[in-house]
């Protein structure tokens, strides 16, 4: 006998398919919201995991890629005069099974190496030969002002797996996978070869010393401090993480040891920089600390 759930689920999606393939933007997000009110009428329930994707289907209305992108910054690369050996150990390392080879810089980006490939020529001993000679993926390349929903469909009627975001000058920006994608709808995906980030957030004697790259959400959490943007403060590039508020406050790489002040009195001093991201901020915060978690 079919689980009630199961089929009710079933349903539910198959009808979302529908609905995006007919109608218009707008159409389809009044059709969810109905969808979610009517929850529970006709003898059929909506689960709380489907309730939580059609939300997130709702919240990706006129969203970026920009957003579900990985950054520059933390790209993996491989040059394409390397070995496919050494190739193969760092996909080992990084736990990933593409990774995007490129030429004279980051810049640019000539192929993406699937492991399959790797694989194939380790087993002929070909260890030593070099990447450049085993390419044949070409690169799909993509502006960072893509709508998410936009790209994962296009992704998936070309069988595209991993996108190069460019810049208005060409460079690159970032890349996203559809994996990527499909998280921004369904949530985190994680298998046995992902490999867990900590983004550590530790109490100072003058505030809180953070990895750059913590989530706002996780600022919150630790911190008891709410860095979001006010409902009127929008901003077409969503800000997820501390180093990128920290970038938007003064639209520049600070210096190692400045300090930065928000709206809300927050003092931000930069604590470790390179020249293209800051990766160590020491939170200081003006005011008194409220209900802020124990860590002990």
């Amino acid at each position: 006998m079919p689980d009630d759930n199961n089929t009710t689920s079933h349903n539910l999606f198959c009808n979302l398919k529908n609905i995006f393939r007919h109608r218009e933007k707008e159409d389809v997000r009044e059709t969810i919201e109905d969808l979610i009110e009517e929850a529970g009428t006709d003898g059929e329930t909506i689960s709380e995991h489907e309730q939580l994707i059609l939300n997130n289907v709702l919240d990706l209305k006129d969203k970026k890629c920009c957003h579900a992108m990985v950054p520059r910054s933390d790209i993996v690369a491989f040059h394409k005069d390397g070995s496919i050996g050494d190739l193969a150990n760092l996909m080992l390392a990084k736990g990933h099974s593409r990774i995007p080879i490129y030429g004279e810089s980051l810049d640019d980006i000539v192929g993406i190496v699937h492991i399959i490939d790797l694989a194939k020529n380790l087993l002929k001993g070909n260890k030593d030969t070099p990447v450049k000679d085993i390419l044949c993926r070409d690169v799909h390349f993509i502006s960072p002002d893509i709508e998410i929903l936009d790209l994962l469909k296009e992704m998936q009627s070309n069988k595209i797996h991993m996108s190069i975001v460019i810049d208005e000058y060409g460079g690159v920006d970032g890349l996203v996978t559809i994996e990527d994608l499909l998280e921004e709808i369904v949530g985190n995906i994680e298998d046995e070869y992902d490999y867990e980030e900590h983004h550590s957030i530790k109490p100072q004697q003058d505030g809180f010393l953070a990895d750059a790259r913590a989530e706002l959400s996780e600022v919150k959490t630790a911190t008891g401090i709410d860095l979001s943007p006010e409902e009127d403060e929008g901003d077409e590039t969503p800000i997820d993480t501390l180093g990128g508020y920290v970038f938007q406050l003064i639209q520049r790489i600070p210096n190692k040891g400045e300090i930065i002040t928000d709206s809300k009195g927050i003092g931000f001093k930069i604590i470790d920089v390179d020249p293209r991201r800051i990766k160590k901020i020491l939170i200081i915060n003006n005011k008194e600390q409220k209900n802020v978690p124990s860590t002990e």
